[in-house]
């Protein structure tokens, strides 16, 4: 997010949530599959929640993490999902702590080499980074 977090969709985030694409469950059981532990997910730039709600029911707790608080005011409650106000490059975890942190069709808005230090700071042992997006950026 550079200097300054510029919030592009707070003015829409009830279409935002609307008309987002979800992901398939063969998505969530490949990460589950290939994560150490499921135990704690972070789901970055989560933005209205739609990765958070898959993850929810294969890890004991999800935060979900965005900068925009109008996008965290659109989330569907979930008892697993703690949402959370919070830049990519500044995540409210202890070190080591996670086991997955997932980022959907967001990465190219942040601080990629800020992003990647608290990346390794927050992963446990033999934790994962999933990235995609829905085509080219």
């Amino acid at each position: 997010m550079g200097a300054a977090f510029k919030d592009h969709f707070s003015t829409r985030a009830a279409e935002y949530r609307y008309y987002r694409p979800g992901y398939p469950d063969a998505l969530y059981g490949f990460l589950v599959e290939k994560s150490p532990r499921c135990r704690l997910a972070w789901d970055c730039a989560t933005g209205n929640g739609q990765v958070a709600r898959g993850l929810a029911p294969r890890f004991s707790a999800v935060v979900a993490s965005d900068a925009s608080v109008s996008q965290l005011h659109e989330a569907v409650w979930h008892p697993r999902i703690a949402y959370r106000k919070a830049s990519a490059e500044a995540a409210p975890f202890a070190d080591r702590s996670v086991d997955l942190v997932t980022v959907a069709q967001a990465l190219h808005w942040f601080d990629i080499d800020a992003f990647s230090t608290e990346v390794r700071r927050v992963l446990g042992p033999g934790g994962l980074l999933a990235v995609w997006s829905h085509g080219l950026l």
